[in-house]
């Protein structure tokens, strides 16, 4: 079996722990994010959980387009 690669480096998650999120019923990076964290910080691996959704066939609906600067901006709550 090969060495676990990291995915993302603000909230160590690797591929392995990704894959499992995604195996787990995560179906946008968002939720991804929601899971384990990975997504969350810097934003530089996003596009990699994207492709792993595409890969495994969860990436169809997606929460953010890719023009989307921040994922998971948190929403203000109302007054």
């Amino acid at each position: 079996m090969s060495e676990a690669m990291l995915v993302c480096l603000c909230h160590p998650a690797s591929d392995r722990d990704i894959d499992a999120v995604i195996d787990e019923g995560a179906r946008t990076v968002a939720e991804i994010g929601r899971k384990c964290g990975a997504g969350t910080g810097c934003g530089a691996c996003v596009d990699d959980l994207r492709d792993r959704l595409q890969a495994k066939g969860a990436g169809t609906l997606t929460a953010c387009s890719r023009d989307c600067a921040d994922p998971l901006v948190p929403l203000r709550s109302r007054p």
